[in-house]
């Protein structure tokens, strides 16, 4: 089993990866060589998802995931920062591409409109080159599934390249489990 066990849970935010950061660099730091991250989340914001996906490939340990739930969005490249990537049998994972919000009475000139629509078609084709590589599905394929929106169970993503194994039993119920969410 893993060094270190933790389970992110909720929205891909600010809060949640960095306090992941934090955790997981002290026990790092404390000798660790390898996490169990176990996850569930519905996604979030894609600057924290790619910088957890960094993060975490970067570390130099052996990082495995586990899919407890729900894996969408944002949530798919930190999953895919696992060397070893497991999901419960009744996984899913949600590919989609990605969303901006604007709050209302938001104003934009057609210069910062296209800036936006920029940004967006970017982060889409970093999140879609994570998807691929780690999955080693086409990319073009990985592209028309997130315009497309598409859900997967854990047998489907497996055949897809996420998951490595489905497996039920997730925790060394003797190890400290550190938990990070709503």
């Amino acid at each position: 089993m893993a060094d270190i066990q933790v389970v992110l849970t909720g929205d891909v935010d600010q809060t949640s990866i960095t306090r992941l950061m934090h955790e997981v660099t002290d026990r790092v730091g404390k000798g660790a060589r390898s996490l169990l991250l176990a996850m569930s989340t519905p996604g979030g914001q894609v600057y924290w998802g790619v910088t957890a996906y960094g993060f975490l490939r970067g570390l130099g340990i052996d990082v495995i995931t586990h899919n407890i739930g729900q894996v969408d969005s944002i949530g798919g490249p930190i999953y895919l920062s696992g060397d070893h990537r497991l999901s419960i049998s009744q996984g899913r994972f949600l590919i989609h591409s990605i969303y901006w919000g604007f709050g209302a009475g938001t104003s934009l000139s057609e210069k910062q409109l296209a800036d936006t629509l920029d940004s967006v078609v970017r982060d889409r084709e970093r999140v879609a080159t994570i998807l691929s590589e780690r999955t080693g599905t086409d990319l073009t394929t990985v592209t028309d599934n997130m315009r497309d929106t598409r859900i997967l169970d854990a047998a489907e993503g497996q055949a897809y390249g996420f998951v490595h194994e489905i497996a039920d039993d997730v925790f060394d119920p003797a190890q400290e489990i550190v938990t990070i969410g709503p």
